[in-house]
Order: structure tokens, then sequence, then C-alpha cells
């Protein structure tokens, strides 16, 4: 689901139509297909997605349809070659993780808009592992032309980060350790004490300090990003559902955090939408925003009875907090409650904290312009402060265009940006946080498909 904050309503994107794999003409369309498989075609003419066999989305099923669409068997494609990373899995700087759950997929976007510095080094590396080109071209949409905005902005970006770095500051580091102290206290004390208000105060705090974890997740592996795992969902999971496909694909078919919570949520507006789907998320969606983290556990019971998934030794610290709860409350019910009480006001924080497939696609789809047709910047300068960039999905655009650089440097890259925004004759979008909340409940209303022209008239106001 993905956070208020986080949702650029005045979107654009593609008309979904089903296209089933067959001998006829359309093929063409379709490279790498296998037969007699259904593909959702996205108004971007290069992107698909399989239809997927499985009633529940978890994010393991997700890695087998992308694996499915992108048809490149064992390797990793990067742009149209293919690589085999196996070797390397071990090796890479930023953690297992991110090299092991992608096998068999284009990893394209993700290498760029991971790697800023050193791309000269970083290339020579990856060609060790060069195996063959690619017999097809990418189910993608993105570019990333040399002369294009983004990567004209990452050789600008590139020698500020190599004087201040992209990790984190002392200070960011002693910002999250610090909330995460106070959860653990907060929670204990609610526990203890038995009051529903500290118990939704200690959530509120454990939904800043998952939200300030993920900063971490995107970063080279550190114990801070096991912060996220206080809550329900599982940094090993939102890894995939996060940082793989709603960076990478924002707001569009291949987005898990659009698609995850379909029918309840319907944010395309090429999807078919009810009178409940466009009107009455104004009243069930808080009670669905206290449950995202909850619903998760039900995902991943299920991949791990299904093998998809197996048991992560993060997985239990919820549990392990559920223990201390009930040790500190006066019975099993109410240390059982106040679980519950603190990861629903935890999972509402991580909800209310955009481009939408559907609509008619950019004609020079930049991926970095495409990044920036997805997201909102915040409006006022509450949101401009350092705690609240951490805890709030802060400089939205700039974090999804450098995932890989700590909330804590971006800041430093505003006036490049802004410059070659300037000179692409491009605009950053700005919205409050009610904006925010009100254009969520209108996505979900909306079912007219808009053109280029009319994206464009509402962000620069003209709607």
């Amino acid at each position: 689901m993905p956070p208020v904050s986080k949702l650029s309503f005045p979107a654009s994107v593609l008309g979904i139509k089903s296209v089933k794999n067959s001998s006829s003409e359309s093929d063409m369309a379709l490279p790498g297909s296998k037969p007699d498989t259904t593909y959702i075609q996205s108004s971007f003419k290069k992107l698909r997605k399989v239809a997927s066999r499985n009633v529940v989305v978890t994010p393991y099923n997700w890695l087998d349809d992308k694996r499915r669409g992108d048809a490149i068997g064992d390797y990793w494609r990067v742009h149209d070659k293919l690589y085999d990373l196996t070797n390397f899995i071990e090796k890479h700087p930023g953690g297992r993780d991110w090299i092991d759950v992608t096998r068999g997929t284009d990893v394209t976007e993700a290498f760029e808009s991971s790697h800023i510095l050193n791309m000269n080094k970083v290339e020579s590396i990856l060609a060790k592992y060069y195996v063959k080109e690619a017999t097809h071209p990418r189910n993608s949409p993105y570019e990333f032309k040399d002369d294009g905005f983004y990567k004209t902005l990452k050789r600008r970006v590139e020698p500020i980060l190599k004087k201040v770095g992209t990790g984190p500051t002392k200070r960011l580091l002693l910002t999250q350790d610090l909330l995460a102290s106070l959860y653990v206290f907060t929670s204990c004390l609610g526990a203890w004490s038995g009051s529903w208000l500290l118990q939704i105060l200690a959530g509120i705090i454990l939904g800043m300090v998952v939200v300030g974890a993920h900063n971490f997740l995107h970063l080279k592996d550190t114990w801070r990003r096991f912060y996220f795992d206080l809550c329900p969902m599982t940094s090993f999971e939102f890894r995939i559902t996060h940082g793989l496909s709603h960076h990478l694909f924002p707001n569009t078919i291949l987005d898990y955090e659009v698609i995850a919570l379909q029918p309840i949520f319907e944010l395309l507006p090429s999807r078919p939408k009810n009178l409940l789907n466009r009107y009455g998320s104004l009243i069930y969606s808080h009670f669905v925003y206290s449950q995202i983290m909850g619903q998760d556990i039900l995902r991943r019971v299920l991949a791990i009875y299904s093998g998809q998934a197996k048991i992560r030794p993060e997985n239990f610290l919820i549990f392990i907090q559920l223990a201390i709860f009930i040790f500190l409350s006066s019975s099993l019910i109410n240390g059982t409650l106040c679980w519950l009480i603190i990861y629903s006001a935890a999972s509402y924080w991580l909800a209310i904290v955009g481009f939408h497939d559907g609509d008619e696609a950019r004609h020079d789809p930049d991926f970095g312009l495409c990044q920036l047709d997805s997201t909102l910047d915040k409006a006022d300068d509450f949101h401009k402060t350092e705690l609240a960039v951490l805890t709030t999905f802060g400089e939205h655009p700039l974090h999804h265009l450098f995932p890989s650089v700590c909330h804590s440097k971006l800041p430093l890259l505003k006036p490049i940006f802004e410059q070659v925004l300037h000179e692409f004759l491009e605009n950053n979008r700005y919205a409050s946080q009610l904006e925010l909340f009100i254009g969520t409940h209108r996505q979900y209303a909306r079912v007219t498909k808009w053109s280029r022209k009319r994206q464009l008239g509402y962000q620069f106001g003209e709607y």
C-alpha cells in the first residue's frame, strides 16, 4: 500500500489491457514471450506484466512473475547484456540480498539508481561477469541516455557526494537510535501501565522508527536496517516490495505497493472501480491503514507454508516483543492487546505519512523524469527538518532518484537538482500533507485517463 505522503496523484501512465501470446503478428510487441502466457500490457508500450496466477500477492510470487516477464533464464540483465553474478553475491558491497534475490531478472534500474560514484570502476567489475548479449528488448519503458536528464543529474551530483559521502551522518544515526530507545521505553511503560494512550504513542514512535529504518534498507548492510523488523513487516521483504518494485517502477503495473491491496484500493485509473472502491475508501481506508502491517504477517505465513520463503531470525523480533508485553502486563489478554494497539498505530503512521498506469505515458521516458512524475515534495517548512525528512519519507523526489544516498545528504543535492530541472524545462512539484491525503482519495475515485497535457496542467496549477 503506497503511503499517502509518498503518493503523487496527478500522475500519468498507461492504459492496461490483457494480451495473450499467440502466433499472431501481435507477438512482435511481446519479445521473449512464452506460449500460452497472458500479459497485462501497460500504456508504456515497452512495459508489460505477467498476469499472476496467484490469488494473494506476496513478495516472492511478485519476483517469480517478474522473472517470467523478463525471460532471461538464470542470469542478471543490465541494459542489453546478460551477466552471471553467482560468484559476486557474497562480494557485493551493498549486501548479498540485492544480488541473490534478483537472479533471473532485469536489474538495469536498480544498477543505475544505486551506483552514483565511480561508475567506471563499477562497470569494470560488472564486465568481469559478462556472459552474452540479450536476445530481446528489455521489459521496461525507461531510458538512460547519456545526454538525458537522469544521467546528466548523476554526473552533476557526483562531485558533491565524493566530498560528503553517501552514508549517514553521526547526527542522523543518533536520531535513529534515540527514536528506537524511546519506542522501547514507551512500549514497555504502556504495557506495564495498561494505558492505551501510551500504547498509541509507542505505536506512533514505532512508525517513525520504521520509516527511518527504511533509509537504512537502501544503504550498505548495517544492523540498523533491523530496526525495521521491530514491526510485523520485514526488512528483507521490504527490499523486494519497496526497493525493487515501488522504487524502480513507481505507480505502474509492476509496483507491488499499488497492486498488493487490489481490489480494496484501486489506484490505477484504468482498473474497473465500483462506487465502494471510489468513495468508500474515505471511510474504510483508516481501518485498512491500521492493519497493513498485520496483513503482512498473513502473507508471510502463506509464503512460508507454500515453500516460497524461509523463516529468518529477524522474524522472531515481533514475538519477542509480544512475550515482553505479556510479561509486563497484568494478563495475557492485556499484553496481547497492547501488542495489537502498538502495531495498529505504527501501521497507520506508515500509511498516512504519483504518475499512474492508465494515463498517457511520456514520449521521452527518461528514468529520472518518470520518477518525478510519480513523486511529490513536501511544501511546508516542517518537513524540511532532518527529523521530518527521516520519519515522513521527506525529500521524496531526490530519494527516488538516489535511493542509496542517505536522507541526511539529500538536501545538499537540492541546488544542483533544481538547476538541472531548469535546464531540461522541468519542474519539481510540491504539496502539503493535507493535499497529499486529499489527492490519494481523488486518485481512488478517478476513472478518467489523463493525457500528458492534462497531467502538465495539473502539475503547474492550471487545474
